[in-house]
C-alpha cells in the first residue's frame, strides 16, 4: 500500500481548495475614497441588485440590507432600553442582537456615537464626520480594534450567509491598517485592505461573491483603540490621539451594506477536499464529469 507524504497531501488539498474557490468564491471588489466612496457604495448596491430590504420584516428573496446607525437613540431608550449609556445623548453601547431584524449579529457590545467620539477621546476631534448623519459605529476596549459580525436569517438566530458585504470606514490614513476579512465558518475567503485617504475622509470597501458563502466578517479598524470603558462602572479611559505621522491611525465605521442573508453554502475544509478527491466526488462538486 502506498503511503502519501504529508507535504503531498497538503499540496493536493491546497490545489483542490483553489479549484473550488475559483468556482464558488469568485469575488468582485468595490473601493473608493472621499467623494468616490459614495460612488463605490452605490455601485455595490447596484451589483447586488433587488430591493432595499432594510425595513422589511423577516427573510426576503434577494435584495440587500443596510445599516447606518442613525436610528439608534442615544438617550438610553433605544431597543426597549436595552442599551448602555456611556455619555448621555452622545455615546451608547448596543447589544449584540440590536440589528438581528436585519440579519446581523455582533460578537460583542459595540459603540454608536453621535458626536464623532469626541466626548470619549479629544484626540479624534473632527476626524470622524459621519458619512450619513449623525451616528457612527466603532469598537472599544484596550488593545481592541476589531468588529465581528455574523449573519442570520433576518429576525431569527438561524445562521445564514451573504453574497457580499461592504462598509464605510472613516479616517483611514495609513495603508494596510484597516481591512475586512471574509469567512465561511472557519475558512477564510480572503482579507482585503481599505484604501487610505486624507484626514477625516470616508473610504468604502466591499466584496461581492458569486454565491452566499460569507457567514462572518471581521473588520479591523486602524491600529489602535479609540477608547475603553468599564461597562460595570462606566469608567471611561481615552485612547491615544490620532497621529498618522507617528504611526497611530484611529478609524471608525459608518454605513454597512450586505446582500440579503440566506441559507449558507458551505466551503469544504482542505482536508475534506482531499478526501473527496480520493473518493471521486470532488469533480462533481466542481460541476465536471469524471
Amino acid at each position: 500500500m502506498t503511503t502519501l507524504k504529508p507535504w503531498y497531501i497538503s499540496l493536493i488539498g491546497t490545489f483542490a481548495l483553489s479549484i473550488f474557490c475559483q468556482k464558488a468564491e469568485a469575488a468582485t471588489r468595490f473601493s473608493g475614497v472621499g467623494e468616490d466612496a459614495a460612488t463605490a457604495f452605490e455601485a455595490m448596491k447596484t451589483a447586488i441588485g433587488g430591493l432595499d430590504n432594510t425595513t422589511a420584516i423577516g427573510p426576503q428573496n434577494g435584495g440587500f440590507r443596510t445599516v447606518n446607525w442613525d436610528g439608534v437613540l442615544l438617550d438610553g431608550t433605544d431597543f426597549g432600553g436595552n442599551t448602555q449609556v456611556i455619555v448621555p445623548n452622545q455615546v451608547v453601547g448596543i447589544p449584540e442582537d440590536r440589528f438581528l431584524s436585519r440579519g446581523a449579529l455582533y460578537d460583542d457590545v459595540y459603540i454608536v456615537s453621535g458626536d464623532g467620539l469626541e466626548s470619549v477621546n479629544s484626540g479624534v476631534t473632527g476626524q470622524f464626520p459621519a458619512f450619513s448623519p449623525d451616528n457612527i459605529f466603532v469598537h472599544f476596549g484596550e488593545d481592541d480594534n476589531e468588529i465581528d459580525q455574523s449573519f442570520t436569517l433576518a429576525g431569527t438566530t438561524t445562521p445564514a450567509a451573504t453574497r457580499g458585504f461592504g462598509a464605510i470606514f472613516l479616517d483611514v490614513e495609513l495603508p494596510e491598517t484597516s481591512s475586512i476579512e471574509f469567512f465561511n465558518g472557519s475558512v477564510s475567503l480572503g482579507q482585503y485592505f481599505v484604501e487610505p485617504g486624507g484626514s477625516g475622509q470616508p473610504s468604502f470597501l466591499g466584496v461581492l461573491f458569486d454565491e452566499p458563502v460569507v457567514t462572518e466578517v471581521e473588520l479591523i479598524l486602524g491600529n489602535n483603540t479609540i477608547f475603553d470603558v468599564d461597562l460595570d462602572t462606566n469608567n471611561i479611559t481615552s485612547g491615544l490621539a490620532d497621529d498618522p505621522e507617528n504611526g497611530i491611525d484611529l478609524v471608525a465605521t459608518d454605513d454597512l451594506i450586505y446582500a440579503e442573508p440566506e441559507i449558507a453554502q458551505e466551503v469544504p475544509e482542505p482536508s475534506a477536499l482531499v478526501a473527496l478527491l480520493f473518493v471521486g466526488l470532488f469533480p462533481k462538486l466542481c460541476g465536471k464529469k469524471q
